[in-house]
């Protein structure tokens, strides 16, 4: 059974702590105590939610690239059980961007088409465009994103827009697309290119 410690706690906080309770905004110590304790927690969560992430994002990843298509411009596209696709980046992209500060896409209703863009990400930099995979209509816009592309640094498979294919494309859509093999080869052919230009 573990033994309890004794904790000295300095006669100025004890004080402060005194003059909020006798406030009559909290009923005791306790509750006091309580409040504080659950805050440290929260802020706590939040300055170490990147570390969660990362950590559920390596358990994740390998059984989400099974499921998903590539573009050669670093886009993933995933179907949905609706038959409607998501879209995102690719964790390749967001690292060569390394921050993502701000993120815009066309609104629910909005059209896309294939090899055009969809939207920009910007970084403090530099602006990018997004490419859909595919020809369709804008069904879903990931406002989580949108208002917090952070995220996208911490996690960039989350999608950003999820589109209703073209009627003649629902089953064809893919079409044209990499597979994830043919991904991490262009990857690696990347990879390679800027190690070469590097050491020049």
């Amino acid at each position: 059974m573990p033994k309890w410690k004794a904790v000295r706690i300095r006669q100025e906080l004890v004080d402060e702590v005194k003059k909020e309770v006798d406030k009559g905004q909290y009923q005791s110590l306790s509750q006091f105590v309580s409040e504080a304790i659950q805050l440290r927690i929260q802020k706590l969560t939040k300055e170490r939610i990147s570390e969660y992430l990362e950590r559920d994002r390596y358990s994740r990843i390998p059984q989400l690239y099974a499921q998903v298509f590539y573009t050669p411009k670093h886009i993933w596209a995933q179907a949905t059980s609706e038959r409607n696709v998501k879209i995102g980046i690719t964790d390749y992209f967001q690292g060569q961007l390394k921050e993502i500060v701000n993120i815009q896409t066309e609104k629910t209703g909005g059209k896309v088409s294939r090899d055009e863009p969809f939207g920009v990400v910007e970084t403090w930099w530099f602006t990018y465009d997004l490419y859909s995979p595919l020809n369709g209509d804008i069904v879903s816009v990931n406002k989580a994103v949108t208002d917090d592309p952070f995220l996208l640094n911490v996690d960039p498979y989350q999608w950003i827009v999820e589109v209703q294919p073209k009627y003649t494309e629902v089953d064809s859509w893919t079409n044209g697309l990499l597979s994830l093999g043919e991904y991490k080869k262009l990857v690696a052919k990347l990879a390679l290119l800027s190690e070469t230009s590097f050491g020049r």
